[in-house]
């Protein structure tokens, strides 16, 4: 059984492998989780080298979080997994199409390139991670390796140089990989293969984190052999320090934000055709405002631009995660999208946010999911089912005509 190096651990620092496939430049919530445990963990006694790949094509870049952790040891390696490959076209394409190929693609064809490799489409980083990640255990003492899941190919790197080395090592599900809601297979042979690694990461690893209650459960259920003793959960909470400072709310519109994308069967078509139908009732005043702050898919912008409510709508492309907190702190209302279908155990990395904004959120979650427990657990929303039309639009009058004196009466807890 691997243990922590005993010999060092009374030294006030040790040394961890931070393997991480999504890192600073990139931006977006599974880089945010990433960035502030390296911000934070030599606080408390370790002292993080990151392992991660070079530039990739992707939908959100932010220099800011890099900044946050200009200190760090950072090793980026080559990769031949379609992101590094995309990257490296788009840097020699004569071009001046701002919008890139991997924006562009739709997320059917997404998840055809998804689903087509064995294990995920990052399979092609791992030779590469490997022969880095040996490198450092070779010249350097490292007592502990982290993995952060996904792609789960970060958990295989991870899995070989723990072996090869005999360090304990800890895998970090931001998202499930067999048990994810929206997990799919090219063929049987692809289920089985990535049934076999998944349960040989898990036999290994030392400790293995998941960031809610209810993919806890879906794991071990999966894996029923696991030892139970090596699962807990940690939430992807917020930074304290990005809330430190207090902005007023817009003093003549009503603004309700949401930040992020939508992706898989998250969708706003829904709460779109709600405000259609209070627009066309007359019901919708002029002042009311909703703000999507974030990349989208061109599918989705068709979604905004065929609506009859545009003149609500504010369509912000992606900012810096500083900004994006601003901009959390100067609305009067939040919106939260979860999909309907098996997402009880989603609680997007964007409430813990929302949460320490101090902001009622207008929830279109599954009721029975996680993520409303903890809503209506500090009474800071309004919940309805992610297609319910005429709740959406009940709920967003009732927010709409108690502005002013719509209470959130146990923050405190938070």
């Amino acid at each position: 059984m691997i243990k922590i190096n005993e010999g060092r651990v009374n030294q006030s620092s040790r040394n961890i492998l931070f393997i991480s496939y999504f890192f600073p430049p990139l931006g977006g919530p599974g880089v945010q989780r990433s960035t502030k445990f390296c911000k934070y963990l030599p606080e408390n006694g370790w002292n993080p080298i990151v392992l991660t790949v070079k530039d990739i094509a992707y939908v959100a870049y932010d220099k800011t979080l890099e900044r946050e952790i200009s200190e760090l040891d950072i090793h980026r390696t080559g990769s031949c997994d379609i992101m590094r490959l995309l990257y490296k076209i788009e840097k020699q394409s004569t071009s001046h199409n701002n919008q890139s190929i991997y924006t562009k693609s739709s997320s059917q064809r997404k998840q055809f390139f998804r689903d087509i490799f064995p294990i995920d489409s990052k399979i092609g980083w791992i030779p590469f991670a490997v022969r880095k990640g040996k490198k450092i255990c070779r010249t350097q003492a490292i007592d502990a390796i982290y993995c952060s899941v996904g792609p789960f190919s970060s958990a295989i790197v991870g899995y070989v140089l723990s072996k090869k080395f005999d360090i304990p090592f800890i895998v970090d599900y931001r998202d499930l990989f067999r048990g994810r809601p929206d997990a799919s297979y090219f063929t049987s042979w692809h289920e089985r293969y990535a049934y076999k690694w998944e349960k040989k990461v898990l036999d290994r690893a030392l400790s293995v984190i998941i960031n809610t209650h209810r993919a806890k459960e879906r794991i071990q259920n999966i894996f029923p052999g696991i030892e139970k003793r090596k699962f807990s959960v940690i939430y992807n909470g917020y930074d304290k320090e990005d809330f430190g400072h207090i902005y007023g709310t817009h003093s003549a519109d009503i603004v309700f934000t949401y930040t992020g994308g939508f992706y898989g069967e998250r969708t706003p078509k829904y709460f779109l055709q709600a405000l259609a139908e209070l627009e066309d009732l007359h019901q919708l005043p002029e002042n009311v405002k909703f703000q999507f702050i974030g990349n989208l898919q061109e599918s989705i912008q068709e979604l905004f631009y065929h609506s009859e409510i545009m003149k609500h709508i504010i369509l912000t492309p992606q900012v810096s995660h500083r900004e994006s907190v601003r901009c959390l702190l100067k609305s009067d209302f939040l919106l939260l999208f979860i999909a309907k279908r098996d997402s009880e155990m989603v609680v997007t990395a964007k409430l813990f946010e929302y949460l320490a904004a101090r902001k009622p959120i207008l929830a279109m979650i599954p009721k029975n999911g996680e993520a409303a427990h903890l809503i209506e657990k500090f009474s800071v929303g309004l919940i309805c089912e992610p297609d319910d039309v005429q709740k959406i639009k009940d709920n967003i009058l009732e927010m709409i005509k108690y502005k002013r004196r719509f209470l959130i009466h146990l923050y405190e807890k938070i």
